[in-house]
Parts: structure tokens; C-alpha cells; sequence
């Protein structure tokens, strides 16, 4: 599995950029998800710069990021910097790899995750490019340990679980969420609901066929504010939550797909092993 991606991390590498000359390399980072990269992977000294947000409650690293410098993701301030190496997944807005490229910064552009597989390419890619290839391996094996230790218990029965967020937004499939869930061992309620991969909890379907415990995400911001016209604010939504099972799963540990992931598949698992077969058949 590792190998395999390694060979999809090999096209967000940087080019001209080798493993020795990474080595020593000097990075920044422009948005929190690639904050987490460059957090986990590259040595102190060798980061110049995180993002504004690297110290936020949904930053999964964020005590790392305290001694370091934060900056505004604009290729101005990148250009005074002049890091060796710019990692990024949206920062920057619309066309700013291309633009630092231009200027002979090269940037690892971390791809938008929907798989595992894809997180293990994307940590595999920023490793190769910092020069520590090493530690994303490591870290790339322990994450398929822990999948592996989760995917050993038996899952005969698999419970139906609804995500829902505090606007009373959900997720079907084409979704890093989707993908937690099912690793996890439950069956994604909302999997072929609604006409994209986000939209509103369906109360109808919800009322009809209940599901067996819920995987609740978001709800622990202090800076989420609950609309007075959210779903989440039905009483029989708020019910559900009363009665059945919850797995409430951090915000840093799902506001970016990443590695990290292994946190929340790990809690969905333990409620799932929590629930009877007596609660399951109701």
C-alpha cells in the first residue's frame, strides 16, 4: 500500500527539488491543511512560515505552531520570504502556484483528498519533497496499522449511522467523511441521499428509517454559531441525538483529510462495538 502511494505522491512533487537538496530546505505553508504537512514532517528550523489559522481550535497541530512565524498567504509576502519550497492546498487563491512558480519558488500542491489512499499520497509527497521521506513512511505505515486494527473486529452487523454537522448538513458518497464511515464499520445513511455529496439532513428519510447511532462533527467550535433556522434545531433531529449513540468527532481531527482521520475511524469504531444487537435490530 505504501509503495502504491508513493507512486501517486510522486505527481504533487516539486520538480527540480532532489532528496538531498530538501534535506535543508527552508518551507511555508499557506493554509491550515498544508500547515499539518509541514508541521508533522519538516524540522523546526526548516519552516519559515505557517498559516494564519495554524493555531486554531480545528488545527490538529496546533500547539506546534506556536513559536513559528505566521503569514499571509499572498504571493507578496512569500516572494520577500523566499522559502525554498511552498506546500499549499487552496492558500494562496486561484492560480497562486503558478504564479510563485514563475518566480522560482517551487510548491507542492497537496491534492483535495476523498480516499485514503490519497492522504497516504499526499503525506508520502510533502515528505519526499522536505527531505524526510522517512517519517511519512513511518507515519503512512502507522496510519495503515491502526485502519487494519479497526477492519480486524468482526462486522457482522453493520450499524446505520447519520453524520450531521451543526447547520444539519450531511454527506453521501464521493466524500473523505463517506470514507471515514465506512472504514470505520458503519453503513453512511445518507450515502445515496440528496442531489450532491453535502446537503441537508433529509428529515423525511430520517423518520422512516432511523438510523442506529449518529457520528456528530463540528459541534465542539467555540466559534460556531447555531443558526435559529438550522436543521440541527428540529426537535426530531435533536432527539436522535438524545436517544441513540453518538460518536462526537472533534473538529481537528476532520477539517482536513488527512492522516489524522485515523482519530475519528478509531472513535466511530468504539461507539459502533458500544451498540447491542438488541439496539441494532431496533
Amino acid at each position: 500500500m505504501i509503495k502504491q502511494a508513493i507512486g501517486l505522491g510522486l505527481g504533487l512533487l516539486v520538480s527540480g527539488v532532489t532528496a538531498g537538496q530538501a534535506a535543508g530546505l527552508s518551507v511555508a505553508s499557506l493554509d491550515f491543511c498544508a500547515d499539518q504537512y509541514v508541521l508533522a514532517l519538516a524540522d523546526a528550523g526548516q519552516i519559515i512560515g505557517v498559516s494564519p489559522h495554524a493555531e486554531t481550535e480545528f488545527s490538529y497541530l496546533a500547539d506546534k505552531a506556536v513559536d513559528i512565524p505566521k503569514i499571509r498567504p499572498t504571493a507578496e509576502e512569500i516572494l520577500v520570504l523566499r522559502p525554498d519550497a511552498v506546500v499549499r492546498l487552496w492558500g494562496g487563491g486561484y492560480g497562486a502556484k503558478e504564479t510563485l512558480e514563475r518566480y522560482g519558488i517551487p510548491v507542492v500542491q497537496v491534492s483535495l483528498a476523498v480516499t485514503l489512499e490519497e492522504t497516504k499520497a499526499n503525506l508520502l509527497a510533502v515528505g519526499e519533497a522536505l527531505g524526510h521521506l522517512d517519517r511519512a513512511e513511518a507515519m503512512a505505515a502507522e496510519l495503515e496499522r491502526r485502519i487494519a486494527a479497526v477492519q480486524s473486529d468482526p462486522q457482522e452487523d453493520r450499524p446505520l449511522a447519520l453524520y450531521v454537522t451543526p447547520s444539519g448538513t450531511t454527506t453521501g458518497r464521493g466524500t473523505f467523511i463517506h470514507e471515514m464511515m465506512t472504514t470505520a464499520g458503519v453503513d453512511n445513511m445518507s450515502a445515496d441521499l440528496g442531489t450532491s455529496p453535502w446537503h441537508p439532513v433529509n428529515l423525511e428519510a430520517l423518520a422512516l428509517d432511523p438510523p442506529d447511532m449518529i457520528v456528530a462533527g463540528f459541534y465542539d467550535l467555540r466559534s460556531g454559531k447555531l443558526s435559529n433556522w438550522s436543521l440541527s434545531r428540529h426537535e426530531f433531529l435533536r432527539r436522535q441525538g438524545d436517544i441513540r449513540p453518538v460518536a462526537r468527532i472533534p473538529s481537528r481531527e476532520i477539517a482536513c483529510a488527512a492522516w489524522f482521520v485515523a482519530d475519528a475511524i478509531e472513535e466511530i469504531a468504539a461507539t459502533r462495538r458500544s451498540i447491542s444487537s438488541d439496539a441494532v435490530e431496533q
